[in-house]
């Protein structure tokens, strides 16, 4: 538009100069016509700009409300339609209720995603939003609310009904997807909600089918339907979340440290473990507390506030080996180990008093970042222990892939020691795939004199558990390496 008006402009100017020159008069009418028709070409590219302009407003509205991979409505797009259902229920005095709502969870996509490319990860997405639109009917939606989650606005049905409804959508998420990298299983959990007419925030009706959802998984079942304790649930994780940040500002968390002992029962090593006692609901678990703040993005921190705290106290011990868990959270971050070497410069400390405790889930994994913070920390002089072994999948394969200088047999295999032969049998073959590879081996779980003897019979020196030693803290530590014989004093400082 400012072009034509400069060109207007300009034949204005034109005009008035070629009434007071004469002389211009005879290229006046050359000079008109160029103008005009030039005018014309940017009259009739300002109409295409305005279609241009328009059809992009129609775009930019379009993905406002649908997702771009799967072509479906996202969650703003259903939540309109949810909101215009209500509306026209209401308007025709119906019952305003949303129906139910079926959010189908998708198991693997994220692990397709980062395996096999974002080009397999839509295609996946691709072929089963296509499968949802064919198993419904035109009064049913579907739409893509979350990363790897489908919503389904479905009519009134029975519980009953939804449940087979339910089964089907698994079996039919069970089907292999054809990708560009060949043909994936993506597998997936179910969530069903039923707002009543009290609920009148779509939001709220999506939220419900989504902690059914988290329901299922975390029961690693398939289907589960909405109970008002699953709403009670997340709430309380809400709070702990909240509470737990203000723990880590606060200094509130601490640390307490189990010992561990050698085939004389002298005291040679502790592991470090955190613990909290809010102001508020008193002592809560760590298996409750740290999973928690691993899934609100505190992991990192918790992890460094660990590993200070235990270079911090370790000056107290010198010739003790101090063991810290490090979660696969903070080996994934590319940060970790920069900020490793600066609490070691900071706490004047040695990284060879120290092991770092990882779970085999941590090499199943086989992330490129995560060989690499390992190697690194390696290099640093930190040595590595293999956390809970023998309850992943390919312990022994993992075994001869990375290089760890202790595994730890984990408590599941010990507590049966006396009681079943096949026990004795577990813990001999540990022990002598630890020695053929030349690295220590450790029993937790201890938990009776009978265990212990079993145990250093069948060649597993070093040993931790409740009868050889209770978590401690720093000063009851002290007290037992200033005891005059170690293993006598480590159930006092408990």
């Amino acid at each position: 538009m400012a072009a034509v008006v400069a060109v207007t402009s300009s034949v204005v100017t034109l005009f008035a100069q070629a009434m007071h020159a004469p002389g211009s008069s005879q290229v006046l009418p050359a000079v008109m016509a160029g103008v005009v028709a030039g005018s014309l070409i940017l009259l009739r590219q300002w109409r295409k700009s305005i279609q241009l302009s328009r059809t992009s407003a129609a775009r930019s509205q379009y993905l406002l409300n649908h997702d771009p991979v799967t072509q479906l409505p996202n969650l703003n797009g259903v939540v309109s339609l949810l909101e215009e259902q209500r509306r026209r229920a209401l308007s025709l005095g119906e019952d305003p209720t949303y129906g139910a709502i079926v959010c189908v969870g998708l198991t693997r996509l994220q692990e397709i995603y980062d395996n096999l490319g974002h080009d397999c990860g839509d295609a996946v997405l691709a072929e089963i939003a296509t499968r949802l639109q064919g198993v419904f009917d035109e009064v049913d939606r579907a739409a893509r609310v979350g990363e790897d989650v489908f919503a389904i606005v479905v009519g009134s049905l029975t519980r009953a009904k939804l449940a087979v409804l339910s089964g089907q959508l698994n079996r039919l998420m069970d089907m292999p997807v054809a990708t560009p990298a060949g043909s994936v299983i993506i597998g997936s959990a179910v969530g069903v909600s039923f707002p009543d007419a009290s609920c009148t925030d779509p939001h709220e009706a999506i939220r419900q089918a989504r902690l059914a959802l988290s329901a299922a998984r975390n029961a690693r079942g398939t289907i589960a339907f909405f109970e008002p304790e699953f709403d009670q649930s997340s709430k309380l994780r809400l709070e702990l979340t909240r509470e737990l940040r203000a723990a880590l500002v606060d200094g509130a968390l601490r640390m307490v440290y189990q010992p561990q002992v050698d085939e004389r029962g002298d005291l040679v090593g502790v592991e470090a473990l955190m613990r909290w006692t809010s102001p508020v609901r008193g002592e809560v678990p760590p298996t409750v507390f740290i999973p928690i703040g691993e899934a609100s993005g505190l992991g990192e921190a918790l992890g460094l506030f660990a590993l200070g705290a235990a270079f911090r106290d370790s000056k107290r011990w010198p010739g003790l080996k101090v063991a810290v868990n490090v979660s696969p959270v903070q080996l994934k971050s590319t940060e970790f180990v920069p900020a490793v070497r600066r609490l070691v410069e900071h706490h004047a400390v040695r990284p060879s008093d120290f092991e770092l405790e990882i779970t085999e889930g941590v090499l199943l994994d086989a992330d490129p970042v995560v060989s690499a913070s390992l190697d690194d920390l390696r290099g640093l002089g930190f040595s590595i222990a293999l956390d809970d072994f023998g309850t992943g999948y390919s312990s022994l394969g993992y075994l001869s892939q990375f290089e760890v200088d202790k595994i730890k047999i984990d408590r599941s295999f010990v507590v049966n020691l006396g009681l079943r032969p096949d026990a004795t049998a577990i813990i001999k073959a540990i022990t002598d795939l630890a020695e053929a590879l030349g690295v220590k081996v450790l029993a937790e779980g201890v938990e009776n004199g009978a265990q212990l003897k079993i145990l250093r019979a069948e060649g597993c020196k070093l040993a931790q558990g409740f009868y050889v030693g209770e978590p401690a803290t720093a000063e009851g530590i002290d007290d037992a390496m200033a005891a005059p014989s170690a293993s006598g004093s480590l159930k006092a400082a408990a």
